[in-house]
């Protein structure tokens, strides 16, 4: 990207050294005061339709560097937009499981199920449960399909 906006600044330097050149062969050209022969209007002439293919090659040349650089910060910024849809999926999975475990890590003494021989394993396999489901209502919205 570095070489990409080298060459776009020498782009730029060049042309601003060629089309007051070429305003002025063009003012030359056109204008009465100025005696000259058939051949030096010719070369005149020549010179000042260089200079406009020139000036052109060089305005295609910016458009094609600024395409590339457009291209090459829409692609960062894809890349960064799917980091954060990553780390909101991830997050939203966790938030309810976050609830869940904080709500248990109050030690109330009245909570039934801390007394049942199997509410650890209940409470893991409800936790457990919503991720799958979660997972479940993500893919079938289709925004797990960027993780391909």
């Amino acid at each position: 990207m570095d070489e990409v906006f080298d060459l776009r600044s020498d782009l730029l330097k060049l042309r601003r050294g060629l089309l007051p050149t070429r305003e002025l062969i063009h003012r030359f050209l056109v204008s009465r005061r100025v005696e000259m022969t058939d051949n030096d209007r010719k070369y005149f002439h020549d010179i000042y339709d260089d200079l406009v293919q020139q000036t052109e090659i060089i305005e295609a040349n910016r458009e094609l560097a600024s395409d590339i650089r457009e291209n090459f910060m829409t692609y960062n910024s894809l890349k960064s937009n799917n980091i954060m849809m990553t780390l909101t999926v991830i997050s939203t999975i966790f938030l309810p499981l976050t609830f869940i475990v904080g709500l248990y890590g109050m030690n109330f003494k009245n909570m039934p199920e801390l007394e049942w021989q199997y509410g650890y394993f209940l409470v893991v396999a409800i936790m457990f449960g919503i991720a799958l489901g979660m997972l479940w209502v993500f893919k079938k919205k289709g925004w797990l399909d960027m993780f391909k």
